[in-house]
């Protein structure tokens, strides 16, 4: 036949796998817990389970959604508190926020022209190695600094697009997943204004000492510059992705494309620029007023409102810089709000006393690690959290495996500090699924790569990072 026959999709496929979650939940909610989980926390796991199911077979806004009405169904929660819980928080209202402003940066042609600039540079030019190895460690120092990792993400969709690569191809997305691990990583190299500092009171409640933030930022800043290092090395040699038209381009068309930069673009750059300034205050300089403002008055979520606020007002040209309707429906990805909306939701019960998973689960590794040698103990324990991680909440996984080991320490003549660290940054990569961290559901999210080539590359990359801090955690055995 001249014509291809498209095979016929089956239109009650969703359905089934709809139906098999809800039992597989009800299942899963009605074994009884060991090792002291409550029936609630029976009810979270199969929640859990049940919801990065149906993410992958029907779709991450019916899973988000479907997964909230299960839990309520198989817990009993106030339906109330799991709506507020789930859509409520400051988090999600942060990412809601700070979309449609990365949206502007896009159509005002800001991602582009940096793109652009960056790519022109003389020491730069002609070098594909060393502008992927540039870009991820600016990512990273972008992230460290409390950048959201939406904003690299989008100007590595710049670089792609005025590179010439298509998306949902391999060195498209490649780039793509490289970027999101050298960001999302590095957001934790400060431990201070954000989620991390709960990690940070958590180990010095566990292991009774301050934590020694010289050394936890030192080891995290070599850490991420090694694997940025090394994230270009696994993807240009080892999986050989051909970024060679970073290397190829035309450099005079090149500015020739700085046009697209208008005055709304130089303004949305410019409000850009005092967003982040706003967002790195706060955390480096608490006593300066700006910062005494934005942490006591507006917070943080507020802060990036009032921008976007500004964005929708100011006149340029006659016209406010943003439309308003246009930046709230194009910008916006729900699948990425629901979902990282119900994954914090659910994160948050995990480490909770109501839940028991924590309790039984560091009582279970506690009397696994008896009789282990010491270092044996740090790599066993960073080797498990990298895994597990993947697949629960990453400060569950790292509070579980702290509140194992510590205790342990001095038992194996290992330092408190060292072990506390490791397991730390070992709990950092949790993007397997979408509830690995807050930030995963980012990467899952992402529209523009396909789900083969994120999966393909996570795990090249999960493996790297993988070997890299088992070797960080031995040397820092010797040091310390």
């Amino acid at each position: 036949m001249a014509a291809t026959l498209e095979k016929k999709k089956n239109p009650y496929k969703k359905l089934m796998h709809l139906v098999i979650g809800v039992v597989i939940g009800f299942i899963i909610s009605r074994i009884p817990g060991p090792g002291g989980i409550t029936p609630l926390g029976m009810a979270l796991i199969g929640a859990f389970i049940v919801a990065n199911y149906w993410f992958i077979s029907i779709d991450m806004i019916t899973g988000s959604l479907g997964a909230m009405i299960l839990f309520v169904l198989l817990s009993g929660n106030d339906p109330a508190g799991v709506i507020s819980g789930t859509l409520g928080n400051t988090t999600i209202w942060q990412v809601m926020i700070v979309l449609p402003l990365i949206y502007g940066l896009k159509v005002t042609g800001v991602t582009d022209a940096l793109a652009n600039w960056m790519m022109t540079r003389k020491i730069l030019y002609g070098r594909s190695t060393a502008f992927v190895i540039f870009f991820l460690l600016f990512s990273s120092l972008l992230c460290a600094l409390k950048v959201n990792v939406l904003v690299v993400l989008a100007l590595a969709e710049g670089v792609m697009s005025a590179a010439g690569y298509e998306e949902r191809k391999k060195e498209h997305d490649a780039f793509m997943v490289a970027t999101f691990f050298a960001g999302a990583i590095a957001y934790n190299i400060i431990p201070y204004g954000s989620w991390i500092a709960g990690f940070v009171t958590a180990f010095e409640n566990i292991a009774g000492i301050p934590l020694d933030s010289a050394v936890y930022m030192l080891f995290g800043v070599v850490l991420n510059v090694v694997l940025d290092i090394l994230y270009a090395f696994v993807l240009i040699v080892l999986l050989r992705c051909d970024f060679s038209k970073l290397a190829k381009l035309d450099q005079s068309a090149m500015k020739t494309s700085d046009a697209k930069f208008t005055k709304q673009g130089k303004f949305m750059f410019a409000l850009f620029i005092v967003m982040i300034i706003g967002a790195v205050l706060p955390t480096l300089f608490s006593s300066f007023p700006v910062s005494v403002f934005i942490n006591s008055t507006l917070s943080m979520g507020l802060w990036f409102t009032l921008c976007l606020v500004v964005a929708l007002v100011i006149p340029i040209d006659g016209k406010p810089v943003l439309n308003p309707v246009d930046c709230m429906k194009n910008g916006i990805q729900w699948p990425l709000i629901l979902s990282a909306g119900v994954m914090l939701y659910f994160s948050g019960i995990i480490g909770s006393e109501e839940a028991g998973i924590q309790a039984a689960l560091s009582n279970t590794f506690s009397g696994a690690f008896t009789g282990v040698p010491g270092i044996a103990l740090l790599m066993v324990a960073c080797l498990l959290t990298v895994i597990i991680t993947g697949f629960f909440s990453n400060m569950a996984t790292g509070v579980i495996f702290m509140s194992a080991t510590i205790p342990l320490a001095g038992m194996f003549n290992l330092s408190p500090l060292v072990l506390g660290v490791c397991i730390m940054w070992a709990s950092m990569p949790g993007f397997i699924t979408p509830g690995g961290t807050g930030l995963s559901p980012y990467l899952h999210g992402m529209t523009t790569i396909t789900k083969k080539n994120m999966y393909k590359f996570m795990f090249a990359l999960l493996i790297l990072f993988l070997i890299v801090i088992l070797i960080f955690g031995f040397v820092m055995n010797l040091i310390f």
